[in-house]
């Protein structure tokens, strides 16, 4: 089948050429490239069963190259738009939501990119042209040849094939004809999804003054949250870990209330937030649609609350959680959390939001953390920890880790340590804008991570308690408060963060209807609960 590998080679040196320039991926390319195989020797191929007719394939060919070529363009310009791999709800919620004028304006002001990216595209659809109008004069006198058997064999396999892998959602989302309607229909359901939600909210929380709210604090009073992703305390030198991968923290430490014994909900985002910023818990896990939520109850206490997140906007419950808040802001305009944005770029923001005038202020922090991959969440200056030799790297060989978990677990000890230089300038920032002014920041991840620490594997976990062992740490610019109990008595403490919100509540001084201080870890009259890991009750080890 000389013809058809022919007409493929020029449609995968074409998909080369855009991947080495950038415009797409390897991901990207890989996925391409294998339905532009399947498509050539399954689509075109068909025209060479029976009575080869080889015009209707080079035509087909051409056609293919165009189709999956200005895919490539498109992707292009929207990773070089968003410096981010392009994410489709985003340009779709601009599309269908902007008017002529918006439109002008949006060409005139992307020019330079639009134009880089069509000159791009023709250039390289002319160049197979040409390739194809030339293998039409050599193949000029093979008019009549016919495929064997074995090629008719791999005509019909290919087709085949490339049926089935319509099959798969993810490739099927790839096919440059399916790739944006696939796209519109999911982002319909998921806008329809997401207001059935807020309206079953609204109905359920209707009645605010059954909500009880009071503020029995300062005059003057700002309140962080930050939330990290994947962060296991095992990983931190905070905790003990062999490898200074907390330098920052270790500093302060003396300023610091480290919670030595704190679990996480779930071994998962969505699921865990849920649980930890509402009255939800393992025990009611629906109470989260029925009762406020502690972004809800700070604005109506009378706090100017902040958003500030580099994760994914169109992350259902959390885009509704962050929508309420005064201010939100989504600096990752990826496709989601495999992109290589880095936490740092959210300090802007929240020296900003530290800024703001308004006397009490809710800052929530949501980090992308240590989330897989982890060598996306670090610059390179802080890949402090690759192919050292040390006690980590002993103890890893010596429990018989895959080369490639002993990599992955460099990786992620870089990310933490990354981690460590975002949240120690956040600290830094609230002690140096304080000035007297009450403040506070807890930080927490939302969940943790397994990188070889029970088994070889690296990830989302939630058989391994490393899934659920998280950091919990407060810094606070009162570090002593009448009544409270001491730093000995606090930082014990075993807790699991769906009981979070009524910590929260506390350090925003609100008691409402939904606030228990027996649930607070910091209160005096706090009460520890039995904890559970996949409705089992926890037993530590």
């Amino acid at each position: 089948m000389k013809f058809l590998s022919k007409r493929l080679l020029i449609g995968l040196a074409g998909l080369g050429l855009f991947w080495g320039l950038g415009l797409i991926s390897s991901n990207e390319f890989a996925k391409s490239a294998v339905l532009m195989t399947t498509a050539v020797f399954g689509l075109a191929g068909l025209f060479m069963l029976g009575r080869p007719r080889l015009r209707a394939v080079s035509a087909l060919s051409i056609v293919i190259y165009l189709l999956f070529f200005t895919d490539a363009a498109i992707k292009g310009f929207l990773r070089d738009y968003f410096g981010l791999r392009p994410n489709h709800a985003l340009v779709l919620q601009a599309m269908l939501n902007t008017d002529s004028g918006e439109t002008q304006e949006f060409f005139l002001h992307n020019y330079l990119g639009l134009s880089k990216a069509a000159v791009i595209f023709l250039a390289l659809l002319l160049l197979a042209i040409l390739a194809e109008r030339q293998l039409r004069r050599q193949e000029a006198g093979l008019a009549h040849a016919r495929g064997g058997w074995r090629g008719k064999t791999l005509i019909v396999t290919a087709f085949s094939i490339f049926i089935a892998l319509h099959f798969n959602p993810t490739m099927a989302k790839e096919n440059p004809v399916l790739f944006w309607p696939l796209r519109l229909l999911d982002y319909r359901l998921q806008v329809a999804n997401l207001q059935n939600m807020q309206d079953e909210i609204a109905r359920n929380m209707s009645k605010r003054e059954q909500w009880l709210v009071s503020y029995t604090g300062e005059t003057e009073r700002t309140v962080i949250l930050v939330i990290g992703e994947s962060i296991n305390r095992a990983n931190m030198s905070l905790y003990g870990y062999p490898r200074t991968t907390t330098p920052l923290l270790d500093a302060i430490s003396g300023e610091l209330l480290v919670f030595s014994d704190v679990l996480s909900p779930e071994a998962t985002t969505l699921g865990s937030l849920m649980k930890m910023l509402t009255p939800a818990d393992l025990e009611q896990p629906d109470l989260w649609n029925k009762s406020p939520d502690v972004v809800a109850l700070a604005r109506h206490a009378g706090y100017k609350t902040f958003w500030l997140s580099n994760q994914y906007i169109g992350d259902g419950w959390i885009g509704l959680i962050a929508g309420q808040a005064d201010k939100s802001v989504f600096i990752n305009k990826g496709a989601g959390r495999g992109e290589n944005n880095l936490d740092g770029n959210l300090l802007p923001h929240f020296e900003q939001a530290l800024a703001d005038k308004a006397p009490r202020k809710f800052i929530i922090v949501h980090m992308l953390g240590a989330h897989p991959t982890y060598d996306m969440r670090y610059p390179k200056e802080f890949a402090a920890f690759d192919g050292v030799s040390d006690a980590v790297s002993t103890s890893l060989q010596k429990a018989d880790r895959s080369t490639r978990i002993q990599d992955l677990r460099d990786e992620y000890d870089n990310a933490i340590l990354y981690n460590d230089y975002v949240l120690g300038s956040l600290i830094r920032r609230v002690a140096e804008k304080g000035s007297g002014q009450a403040a506070a920041l807890l930080f927490i991840s939302d969940h943790g991570q397994e990188v070889g620490h029970t088994r070889d594997h690296a990830g989302h976990s939630s058989e391994d308690e490393s899934g659920y062992q998280v950091p919990m740490l407060i810094w606070n610019s009162q570090p002593k408060i009448a009544g409270a109990p001491g730093r000995a008595m606090l930082e014990p403490r075993s807790y699991q963060s769906d009981d979070l919100d009524h910590t929260i509540l506390g350090l925003l001084k609100l008691e409402s209807a939904y606030s228990d201080p027996t649930l607070d870890i910091m209160h005096n009259r706090f009460s520890p609960r039995q904890r559970l890991i996949n409705g089992l009750p926890y037993r530590p080890g």
